[in-house]
């Protein structure tokens, strides 16, 4: 038989949990409580701050475009400083020494020369006339600019014409021609460059104004010999008292009457060309009369000058001027005309016409 102790089993010591070791029981830590901002704080800091970044790329923005168009206009005034200069030195190294040949021996005449120079004339006017770089503050000095080349341009182009025929021709078409170079001298010294320097102020940027042409004559007139009686044709009457008097007689638009305050509507094939009229209603003959078209439209400001050689007293001229670039649909834009004024002109009232066109189907 089997014998069982009576001894009780040994007891079976359970394992505690760590943290009540020695019998006391720990507390479990509370985590802290952490303050939040209150909401609308959070809010206003925000706007704040995207109002901050807005306001810096918006400065560092308007920086680059300051710059650019600095950049640009600096770009600009001294590419025409070149063109004109160019300009210029043709007709003083080159035109004038082939035409002063031409005038003393008809047999030392050099048509080719003057062909070339024509070429280059007509080099420099078209691209000036299709420069697309023009900011917008000199687009009126740029009108300016391209009128005087042009002018340049289509009177050594008449010139070599005549040099490649008649030579016995050739002195009277070198008069008119001079007599043209002397308007360009007039149009790039009493419009372009003050138009030029205005523009450069408009725009902040005097201290560019050492990069402006500084206007000099075509060429040497005097030296040609054909200048003195030109230069008193130009200058004051013999009579100091002699009366001075321009003014515009009468504009159509389309071939449409524009009067003082009047309106005119384009519509159909209508086509954007001034016929001006301008007559001298003085006691002295006038030369280089300077007359100018303006359109503004929403677009742009569209200024074209042009210049009447010359008008005896009680003479009057009609020219044709386009090339305007017309507005939107329906819209109405101003149009003025101006006539001079000339020196010692007393009245003016009568050298402006102004009114309205307005851009039909």
């Amino acid at each position: 038989m089997e014998r069982r102790s009576h001894r009780s089993a040994p007891s079976v010591r359970r394992a505690r949990p760590r943290g009540q070791e020695g019998g006391v029981r720990k507390r479990p830590t509370q985590s802290r409580r952490v303050r939040a901002l209150p909401p609308w704080l959070t809010l206003f800091g925000s706007i704040v701050f995207l109002l901050l970044c807005f306001a810096f790329i918006f400065f560092v923005a308007k920086s680059c475009v300051a710059t650019q168009e600095s950049s640009q206009i600096r770009k600009y005034v001294t590419g025409a400083d070149s063109v004109l200069s160019d300009s210029a030195n043709l007709g003083n190294e080159q035109l004038q020494s082939t035409i002063s040949a031409g005038l003393e021996d008809p047999a030392n005449l050099d048509a080719a020369a003057i062909k070339g120079a024509a070429d280059e004339s007509q080099k420099y006017y078209l691209g000036s006339l299709r420069n697309e770089e023009v900011p917008p503050k000199f687009e009126n000095a740029h009108h300016y600019m391209v009128t005087a080349l042009g002018i340049r341009a289509a009177a050594t182009e008449s010139l070599a014409a005549v040099a490649q025929g008649d030579s016995e021709e050739f002195e009277e078409a070198a008069s008119s021609a001079v007599e043209d170079y002397k308007l360009s001298d007039a149009v790039v010294r009493d419009h372009y460059a003050p138009a030029s320097e205005d523009a450069l102020k408009e725009s902040g940027q005097r201290g560019d104004q050492g990069y402006l042409y500084e206007p000099k004559p075509f060429m040497d007139y005097e030296a040609l010999g054909l200048g003195s009686s030109s230069a008193r044709e130009a200058g004051m009457p013999e009579d100091p008292n002699a009366l001075r008097d321009v003014r515009v007689v009468e504009v159509k638009l389309a071939g449409q009457p524009l009067l003082p305050g009047g309106n005119v509507v384009l519509t159909g094939s209508d086509e954007l060309v001034f016929s001006i009229t301008v007559a001298n209603a003085g006691e002295a003959a006038e030369t280089g009369l300077q007359v100018e078209a303006v359109l503004n439209t929403r677009a742009e400001r569209q200024a074209i000058p042009f210049a009447v050689e010359r008008m005896e007293p009680g003479g009057v001229t009609t020219v044709e001027v386009r090339g305007f670039k017309p507005g939107e649909f329906n819209e109405t834009a101003p149009v003025s005309i101006e006539a001079g004024p000339v020196e010692y002109e007393q009245r003016k009232e009568d050298n402006t016409l102004a009114g309205t066109v307005t851009f039909g189907i």
